[in-house]
């Protein structure tokens, strides 16, 4: 049953909330009162331990493949919970192998998309890092030590239950030699022919034969169409190479010409995916799905022969400038946008008749709000009932246990984020969060496409199913319903208009988007064994339903994310092991930042922060401590509470106190020096 409630708080309350918070949205807070606390390379199993989700071996059940539009093997649906290991990361030393893939399927991670490892050197920040091959040219020969490396780690995500996304074209490029290469597929054929028929020693299958391999991406980021202009510097210009139009040079034709060249590219990408398909699945015998590139790089129908859809997203990606150690972000929580941002973006990228996946999502540090991503992602991903969600990512330098973070997108660092993983896990492994009964399924026609096309030469589809009037939902009603997009449909569906609340709840009332004090949006989701929230409370008690609520303690955001799970999906009253996890600003040490002023009043800071690479500090990352009044339903003599160290160990007892009929209630704080805790029921 579809529920839409509307919440509005009183002008005085209102205004009382944003007094008592008193941050401004954007602002950089002082570093008073943070403490060191880095989640371990090496966590102990215990209350924040998930690895009972995962089904090790990966590929124990056959491999996957596709049936009803979702994936499945032999032991039913499989849902697959991720992060992006990246570049030099795919490297470890053994000793590091190990430790990355306990801690990885200790936190709830059942695949990781193998990703930017297929050249022979990269540099990222002045440190050189290698990769799988030897620069010979021929894109074929494997350094010796590299691939040991490599099929090492992946036997290790294999033994532990980790499935493996293998992308077969990230870092290469290709050179020209004695003018233009008449047969750059060739290349990609003959790379992912020595890849994927190598025999691991560790396993002793070569990849082509390990069900282990959920899936593979042919492309990242990469399609001729959107790619045009790369390819003719790659490959240069010469009398043989191809008469592509300058890209740019389009906005200037007749519409005419833009619609013949929007099928010329078109024609290129899928004559170019369907022949790497049809060889990897003819020639090298693949059994597992099979997808060309992100669906926004090139048109829909490029894609119609793939297996599978897949999409990347980044709220406030970070702007690098020409100097590439300088940088600039929005500093801004996507709570409080009334649309849902991101997440209702993705929405419309969901095919009908087949699985979707996102495969990069982030909130990028320093974002001080990033903790928000991917609890958010999570739990709308399994409301709207997606096959695969894989952050970006867990790092990018070989040594895979870093105290601080390298790069705006790595995680493994990032205790804010990590803390909270777990619960991802549980909300979208375990299906904490119900996929919504019903579907509305939008038409994406070829005239709107052509349409937005003509004016506007883009390739994401949001914005054409937005231009199409009566087409489709507006966004916000996306955050309610389960859609889905039928890419080749002859003729558009109208859907009625709903009037919208301040405060919108998705089918079924788990998830809740709040927004009736501006600024201060809250999103909250309620169910039998996961409760989340990420927001600002601004002085108000958070009901997380089932007789448990919080109260939110002075921050130096005004903002928290916090999350309470029952690890053995029990509840919170009887017999349960609990996990808390309570985050908010998170820093390096020494790291500065450099606050822009607002255009329009100099004397305002803005929401965007800016600075270099050399500003952004060491290790160890730093935390406060979120101070929190939580009421459970469960009795006080019966409930027990330990804050946690950084292993997961219990380090400290918490009081447990009682009120007025004698449940529990247990006050957290900076007093802890830690983000989360394990309550246990008697």
């Amino acid at each position: 049953m579809k529920r839409l409630y509307l919440i509005v708080s009183g002008l005085i309350i209102s205004v009382f909330a944003i007094a008592q918070d008193g941050h401004t949205v954007g602002e950089v807070p002082s570093d008073d009162g943070l403490f060191p606390f880095v989640i371990s390379y090496d966590l102990a199993s215990g209350a924040t331990d998930c690895s009972a989700l995962l089904d090790a071996p990966a590929g124990k059940h056959g491999f996957t493949r596709i049936e009803d539009r979702h994936f499945v093997n032999d032991a039913g649906r499989i849902r697959f919970n991720g992060v992006n290991i990246v570049g030099g990361a795919n490297f470890p030393s053994h000793r590091q192998a190990k430790r990355m893939a306990r801690r990885l399927a200790h936190l709830g991670f059942n695949i990781v998309r193998l990703h930017y490892f297929d050249l022979s050197e990269y540099t990222f920040r002045d440190i050189k890092q290698k990769g799988i091959l030897v620069d010979d040219g021929t894109y074929v020969t494997f350094d010796p030590e590299q691939l040991d490396l490599f099929d090492y780690m992946f036997y290790q995500f294999k033994k532990n239950g980790i499935y493996s996304d293998i992308n077969l074209l990230v870092g290469r490029r290709f050179k020209r030699r004695n003018g233009f290469d008449k047969d750059l597929q060739q290349k990609e054929l003959d790379y992912a022919r020595a890849l994927l028929t190598h025999v691991n020693p560790y396993t002793g299958l070569a990849y082509v034969d390990d069900p282990a391999v959920a899936v593979i991406e042919l492309n990242n980021e990469n399609a001729v169409v959107t790619d045009i202009l790369r390819w003719k510097h790659d490959l240069g210009s010469g009398e043989d190479a191809p008469d592509w139009p300058n890209y740019d040079k389009l906005s200037e034709s007749s519409d005419e010409y833009k619609l013949e060249m929007l099928t010329v590219f078109e024609t290129a990408d899928m004559e170019h995916w369907n022949r790497q398909r049809d060889f990897l699945i003819d020639e090298l015998g693949v059994k597992v799905p099979i997808t060309g590139s992100q669906v926004n790089y090139s048109t829909p129908w490029a894609s119609q022969q793939m297996d599978f859809f897949d999409m990347h997203a980044y709220w406030c990606h970070p702007e690098h400038s020409a100097d590439i150690d300088k940088w600039t972000i929005e500093n801004l929580p996507m709570v409080n946008e009334t649309d849902g941002a991101k997440l209702t973006e993705l929405a419309t990228y969901r095919p009908v008749d087949r699985p979707f996946t996102v495969s990069e999502y982030n909130h990028p540090f320093p974002n001080l709000y990033g903790a928000e991503g991917q609890p958010m992602l999570h739990a709308y991903g399994a409301f709207q009932d997606w096959d695969g969600l894989i952050g970006h990512s867990y790092h990018n330098l070989s040594d895979v246990e870093p105290d601080c973070l390298a790069y705006n997108f790595t995680y493994a660092a990032r205790t804010d984020a990590i803390a909270h993983f777990p619960a991802c896990a549980l909300m979208f492994l375990r299906g904490d969060v119900q996929a919504s009964s019903e579907e509305y399924v939008q038409n994406l026609t070829r005239e709107v496409y052509e349409k937005d096309w003509v004016e506007n030469l883009r390739f994401w589809i949001s914005e054409k199913l937005e231009m199409a009037s009566g087409n489709s939902f507006l966004r916000p009603q996306r955050l309610i319903h389960r859609v889905a997009t039928d890419f080749f449909a002859d003729e558009g569906k109208v859907f009625q208009e709903e009037a919208l609340g301040e405060t919108v709840f998705s089918d079924g009332g788990e998830i809740e988007w709040n927004h009736d004090i501006p600024d201060r949006g809250m999103f909250i989701v309620r169910t039998g064994n996961s409760k989340v929230f990420s927001g600002f409370p601004a002085g108000r008690t958070i009901d997380w339903g089932d007789g448990i609520s919080f109260e939110l303690g002075p921050t130096k955001l005004g903002w928290t994310t916090m999350s309470l799970v029952s690890m053995k999906a029990n509840g919170f009253k009887k017999h349960s092991s609990c996990l808390l996890v309570a985050t908010g600003y998170t820093k390096h040490t020494g790291q500065k930042f450099t606050v822009e002023p607002d255009d329009l009043d100099p004397t305002k800071p803005s929401a965007v922060i800016h600075s270099r690479h050399e500003d952004w500090g060491t290790g160890p990352m730093l935390t406060e401590g979120i101070p929190a009044k939580v009421k459970l339903a469960s009795k006080a003599r019966r409930t027990r509470c330990w804050a946690l160290d950084e292993r997961g160990k219990r380090s400290k007892r918490v009081p447990v106190t009682k009120d007025a009929d004698g449940n529990a209630i247990i006050e957290i704080g900076p007093q802890y020096k830690t983000v989360w805790y394990e309550i246990r029921v008697r």
